[in-house]
Order: structure tokens, then sequence, then C-alpha cells
């Protein structure tokens, strides 16, 4: 496929866009280098209308690197590395909701995350991203230099959003798996990375991953870890993906947060997701 018909509408100010005239199982190395162009200029890149299988999804990741484990949920029979993330119209909590990019607290995070939409209800169920390389762009030239010497511990025990036990008793349409042994997953990584192919810098910490700072403590951490994600999630430094069966969004977890609306009681949800490309944060 001619990478002349791609069309990328960004769809906020800072991060975030539209792609449209592309079909990801059949398109050429030009026409996937014009999405990835997309994805590093934007951060975020929403594809619509595609009908993807299983193993499609794994083929675009593969575009990206290999595949990531994720730890706490059961992937498909024949794809291990892909997952189902379903919430039923009785449920009344969501998966992935509150600020984070996924999985920091393993050894080697992944690069990107891939969320393809089988069924979405008629109307909430929206995801959130912000900008980690504006929002470290817009901190005073002192807050970057005192930030760039500091090294967040990441757990994967979410213990200042409520634990993940109590998390995941209340998820029932997924297959959650591993929830005792989440503080076993922990590691350590700059709070400011520095992106490879683009060069710019990015906050990377969370309040709900990053507990506290290396050699610090976590009363002395945690008033700095808020202000940062208060900042860090600004209304300029967002975007917002709405989500129709058929659309899949990749984002860089390396410069963005991203937090999925819990907005759709009584309503199902069912997506698919893939981590790919595990990195070292420098």
């Amino acid at each position: 496929m001619s990478h002349d018909k791609i069309e990328v509408t960004p769809i906020a100010g800072s991060l975030g866009a539209e792609v449209r005239g592309v079909d990801l199982r059949t398109m050429d190395n030009h026409a996937w280098a014009a999405v990835h162009q997309a994805f590093l200029d934007h951060k975020v890149v929403a594809i619509r209308d595609q009908d993807l299988s299983p193993q499609d999804i794994m083929d675009v990741g593969a575009r990206i690197g290999e595949p990531n484990h994720y730890p706490f949920v059961k992937g498909m029979d024949d794809f291990p590395f892909l997952f189902d993330v379903v919430k039923e119209p009785v449920e009344t909590r969501n998966f992935g909701g509150g600020w984070h990019s996924d999985t920091t607290y393993m050894k080697t995070p992944p690069l990107a995350t891939l969320l393809y939409a089988i069924e979405t209800p008629p109307r909430g169920g929206d995801t959130l991203y912000c900008d980690m390389v504006a929002a470290y762009e817009a901190l005073s030239p002192r807050m970057q230099e005192m930030l760039g010497t500091l090294k967040g511990i990441n757990s994967a025990a979410l213990k200042h959003t409520g634990g993940r036990k109590a998390h995941h008793a209340v998820i029932g349409g997924m297959k959650i798996q591993g929830t005792e042994e989440a503080e076993s997953y922990e590691a350590v990584h700059p709070i400011v990375r520095t992106i490879a192919e683009t060069g710019q810098k990015a906050l990377y910490c969370s309040r709900a991953h990053t507990t506290h700072f290396e050699g610090m403590t976590e009363d002395e951490s945690r008033p700095l870890i808020e202000w940062l994600q208060a900042h860090a999630t600004r209304q300029e430094f967002t975007c917002r993906v709405n989500w129709k069966p058929g659309t899949i969004t990749i984002w860089d977890n390396r410069r963005t947060m991203h937090s999925a609306i819990n907005d759709y009681q009584g309503m199902r949800r069912h997506m698919r997701r893939l981590t790919s490309g595990p990195t070292h944060p420098v």
C-alpha cells in the first residue's frame, strides 16, 4: 500500500494523532515507515478501521520489537503475550484506570503498548494520555537538573492506589493471575529518561508505581512524586482517544502515561492488549 494515501491528523496540541488510509495487515515497509514516523512525532497514534486477528496484532507488535511478558493476566491460549481486557456490565472497577506507564516495575519495560478495540460501549470508555516530554520541558532548569540525578524505585504492588490484591479482587471478566507475587516485581529506573530516536528527555514516574526515590524514604519522596504527576497530567499536556470497534492505538510508554476512564457502568467493553519492545531506560 502506498503511504501517499495515509492521513495523519493531530487530535490535541501536545500529543496524539489519528491515522487513516492504512491496512495494518497488508502494509508494506514504506507504509509502516509513515505510521512509525507518526508514532515518533505524536507519541500516541489511533489507527482506525482495522480488522485484526490475534496474529495480525502480534505481527504489528513485532515491527516495534520483541513482545513483553505481563505477569498479572493470563494470555490467550495460542498467543501468551496477548490478552483480553474485558469489563462486563455488572462490574464497577475497570482495568487500567489511574495514570501510569505500563509495567515500569519490570527490568525492561515495553517501548510501546498496542490496544485493539473489539467491543466498545456506545458512549464512554475513552483513554486519556499525557505527554511526559512536554511536562519535563515545562520544568525550570533547576528542577530538570535535580530530577536528572534521581532514580525511582518502581513496584507492582500498587501500594499507594489501594494495593494490587484489592484491585484485582473486583475485576471479574479477566484471567487475573500472580497477584500474590506482586511485591516481588521491583525495578530501579531514572526519573528522567532519554529517548534514543529523538534525543528528547521525558519524565518517568507515577504515583501508582513509583514508591520512592533511591536513597530517600517514602515520606521524603512522596510529595515530589505526587507533584510531578499533578504537573504531568495538566490539561495542556493531554489528549483523549475515543474508541470504536476496529481501532488500534499504539502509544509510546517511554514518553507518555495513560488512564482508562471508567464512565460506562452497565455496558461491556472488550479490548485486546500487547506490549512490545523491551527497553533499558537510560
